[in-house]
C-alpha cells in the first residue's frame, strides 16, 4: 500500500517536473522569437527612423499652422504632450533653445547641451513661421508595451505547453477513470455479471480491484440467498409431505384404540407403542422445521420475556437430561454451582435450545467417553458448558447445523452468546445468558 502510494507520487512529481521544464523551454523560445521580431519591427532602427521622419513632418506642419516663432516656442509643448514616444531638442547654431522634457518656460543651461553629442541621423531642419531655420533632433522610441505583451503571450504559450504535457502524462489515468465510471454505470444498472477491468497496481488499480471484489461478494451473497430460499422451500415442502404419512398412521392407531378394535391387550399395547413412535417422529420433524424457520426467517419477532430463577431453570433441566443420558448408556459428569440470580428468558425458547444441545449429544457423543456438563456464574453471565467426545460413527443422520444455529439465534434473542469449538476429537458448546441480580 505504502509502496504504491510512493510510486504514484513519484510519477506525479516526474510529470510535474517534466511539464515545468517544457513550459520553461517554450517560454524561453517564445521570448527569444518575440524579441527577434520586435528587433526587426518596432524596435528596429529602420522602423524608428521612418517613424521619426513621419513625426517630424507632422511637427513641421504644426509649426506652420500655429505660427511658431523663435520668440514663441510654447506651442511646441502642446505638440510634444500628444504622446510620450518622442523626444525633441532644438538648437540655434550651437545654442539650445528648446527641449521637450523641460518645456519652453524653463530656462535652459547651454553648458549642459552640446549639438555634437546628438545623433546626426535624427537631425532635421525645422523652418519656423518667420523663416528661421533651426536644427531639430527628434527621437522616436516604441516604449515597453510591446515587450510586456511579448511576455504575456509567451507566458500563455508556456501555460498551454504545461497543461498539454501534464495531460499527456495523466491521459491514461483519466481514460482509466472514465472506464471505471462506465463499469460502475453498468453495475448500477443491475448487470452484476459484468466484470470490472483491473489495471495497474496503484490506487486506481486498487480501487478497481475493490469494486470487483465487492461485485463478486454481492453475487455470492445473492447466490447464497437463492440457495437458502430454495432449500427453505424444499424443506418445507418435503416435511409437509413427510408429515402426512406418520399422521395418517397415528390417526389409524388412535381410531383403533378409541373404537376398541383390537383382539387383546397385547395388540392394544402394540398400537400404543406404534402411536408413540409416530408421535416422536412427528415431533422430530416439527422441531426440525421450527429450527429452520427460526434460523432463516427474517420476520421472527422477539417473544415476551419473564424473570425466572436461574438455579431452578438450569439445574432442573440438566439433572433430568443427565438422568436420561445415563439411561441411554452415557457416562455423565455434572458440576452445578449456585447461581443465586434471576434471568429474563422465554422458557419455551430456552428449553428448545437445551433440547437441541441434548439431542446433539445423543446423536454424536461417543459413549466410551464421559459427557461433562457444568453450570456456573462468569461475571454477569450464567454459563453452561457441555463437552463430549465425537463418535467415529455417530447415530442419526448427518448434521445440517440447523440445531446449533437455532441455539445461536435463541441466545441472541436473550442478549446472550452461544459458541462451539472442536479440539482433539472433543466438541464443546457454551451458552451464556445475562443475569438479573436478586435484590
Amino acid at each position: 500500500m505504502a509502496e504504491r502510494q510512493v510510486r504514484l507520487k513519484v510519477k506525479l512529481l516526474a510529470g510535474i517536473v517534466v511539464s515545468t521544464l517544457v513550459a520553461a523551454a517554450v517560454f524561453f523560445f517564445s521570448m527569444l522569437l518575440g524579441n527577434g521580431i520586435l528587433d526587426r519591427t518596432v524596435y528596429g532602427l529602420k522602423f524608428m527612423d521612418s517613424m521619426g521622419d513621419k513625426y517630424f513632418s507632422d511637427l513641421q506642419v504644426f509649426v506652420q499652422d500655429e505660427d511658431v516663432s523663435l520668440s514663441n516656442l510654447r506651442p511646441l509643448d502642446i505638440w510634444c504632450s500628444r504622446g510620450d514616444r518622442v523626444y525633441l531638442s532644438i538648437y540655434r547654431g550651437d545654442r539650445i533653445v528648446y527641449e521637450s522634457v523641460l518645456k519652453s518656460w524653463v530656462k535652459l543651461n547651454p553648458a549642459l547641451y552640446d549639438p555634437s553629442l546628438e545623433d546626426e541621423e535624427n537631425r532635421h531642419d525645422l523652418v519656423l513661421n518667420d523663416g528661421t531655420v533651426l536644427s531639430a533632433f527628434l527621437y522616436y522610441y516604441s516604449g515597453d508595451a510591446y515587450y510586456y505583451w511579448t511576455m504575456v503571450i509567451s507566458g500563455f504559450f508556456s501555460f498551454v505547453a504545461f497543461c498539454a504535457c501534464f495531460i499527456f502524462f495523466v491521459h491514461r489515468k483519466l481514460k482509466y477513470i472514465e472506464r471505471l465510471k462506465r463499469d460502475l454505470d453498468i453495475l448500477a444498472g443491475g448487470d452484476l455479471d459484468y466484470q470490472v477491468v483491473v489495471k495497474g497496481n496503484d490506487e486506481l488499480g486498487e480501487l478497481a480491484n475493490g469494486i470487483e471484489q465487492l461485485r463478486r461478494a454481492v453475487v455470492a451473497h445473492q447466490i447464497a440467498e437463492d440457495k437458502i430460499r430454495a432449500e427453505n422451500t424444499e424443506l418445507v415442502t418435503a416435511l409437509s409431505h413427510d408429515l402426512r404419512t406418520p399422521l395418517t398412521s397415528l390417526l389409524v392407531y388412535l381410531e383403533l384404540l378409541d373404537g376398541h378394535k383390537y383382539e387383546n391387550l397385547e395388540q392394544a399395547k402394540h398400537f400404543v407403542k406404534r402411536s408413540l413412535e409416530k408421535t416422536y417422529l412427528i415431533k422430530s420433524m416439527a422441531d426440525k422445521l421450527f429450527g429452520y424457520l427460526l434460523v432463516y426467517s427474517s420476520g421472527w419477532e422477539l417473544p415476551e420475556l419473564e424473570t425466572v430463577d436461574a438455579d431452578a431453570v438450569f439445574e432442573q433441566y440438566w439433572r433430568e437430561a443427565s438422568f436420561s443420558l445415563e439411561n441411554k448408556g452415557f457416562l455423565v459428569h455434572c458440576v452445578f454451582s449456585s447461581l443465586s440470580c434471576s434471568i429474563r428468558v422465554d422458557l419455551p425458547l430456552l428449553t428448545r435450545a437445551f433440547d437441541n444441545i441434548s439431542s446433539n449429544m445423543e446423536k454424536y457423543a461417543d459413549p466410551s467417553f464421559p459427557i461433562e456438563i457444568s453450570c456456573g456464574r462468569e461475571g454477569d453471565m450464567v454459563c453452561l458448558r457441555v463437552k463430549n467426545h465425537v463418535a467415529d460413527f455417530p447415530n442419526g443422520y448427518g448434521s445440517t447445523g440447523i440445531g446449533l444455529n437455532t441455539c445461536r439465534r435463541i441466545a441472541g434473542f436473550h442478549n446472550g452468546v452461544f459458541s462451539t469449538s472442536s479440539e482433539n476429537g472433543f466438541f464443546c458448546t457454551v451458552l451464556r445468558i445475562p443475569v438479573v441480580f436478586k435484590e
